[in-house]
């Protein structure tokens, strides 16, 4: 399934200034991650044929390796090569969240995150969504690294922070109806699926499935899964705060549940 859209409306004059900026944000770091490997649909550390050292560089000094923030270790064999942790590994918990492993992975964060996020920035208002979002990056790679606090494997995506993202989604926008693209063979359709049964699916079918199927893998496949359920579990929770802080927003006649303080 492929959300394209959701049917949420905003208030008149509202802008997602912030969700708009993180998505350049993105695309900046993706472009600056090229420039220093040339590579790009695809950053590969290695392959059949050659050792990309650069590409190798890039991930342990600014993706999230959990044996490198945990202590476990101070460097990591690349086939003969030491690649050294960087001076303070806890930093990669931020800066990992604007890194991706390719063009796809890049695409598909970042179409979750305008479909979704500017409906959380919205209710949250611009500084709070900021600092919420990017916590949600950070816990959501805790909960990965807790998974297998030894590995060598360096995380990166915004995948934790925009599972935060989705996961309050649900518990604040729980009837709001998402345009699907549903393709199963040669069958396809589109849909209208309200979030209470899009956003659960995702997770079960896209997450925890191939989570349990895969031995509790931490990152099967290339997919930190255990970053993804953290993120969306840490964002249902901050859903739930939000909505219990907040009542007037959710009473008949706030359709918008519009901020008068927003700017």
């Amino acid at each position: 399934m492929l959300p394209l859209r959701d049917e949420n409306p905003h208030p008149p004059g509202f802008k997602p200034k912030v969700t708009i900026a993180l998505i350049i944000a993105n695309v900046i770091v993706f472009f600056i991650q090229v420039a220093m490997t040339g590579q790009f649909f695809d950053f590969s550390m290695a392959d059949q044929n050659r050792i990309y050292p650069d590409t190798i560089s890039m991930f342990y000094n600014w993706g999230a390796v959990p044996g490198c923030i945990t202590g476990q270790f101070s460097g990591v064999d690349m086939g003969g090569t030491i690649q050294n942790c960087p001076a303070f590994p806890e930093l990669t918990l931020l800066t990992s969240t604007f890194m991706h492993g390719g063009l796809l992975h890049l695409g598909g964060n970042l179409l979750f995150l305008w479909i979704f996020g500017d409906n959380i920035e919205l209710k949250f208002g611009k500084l709070k969504f900021l600092g919420i979002y990017l916590a949600w990056g950070v816990i959501a790679g805790l909960v990965h690294i807790f998974g297998d606090v030894s590995s060598a494997s360096p995380a990166v995506g915004a995948s934790g922070a925009i599972s935060g993202v989705l996961g309050a989604y649900l518990i604040i926008f729980p009837k709001t109806r998402i345009q699907t693209f549903l393709m199963l063979g040669f069958f396809w359709r589109m849909m209208h699926i309200q979030a209470r049964w899009f956003l659960p699916f995702w997770l079960v079918f896209q997450n925890l499935l191939p989570f349990f199927v895969g031995g509790f893998g931490v990152a099967g496949g290339g997919v930190a899964y255990l970053a993804h359920i953290g993120g969306f579990a840490i964002g249902i929770a901050t859903g739930y705060l939000y909505k219990k802080m907040h009542k007037s927003d959710f009473t008949y006649g706030t359709r918008y549940g519009y901020r008068s303080d927003y700017r």
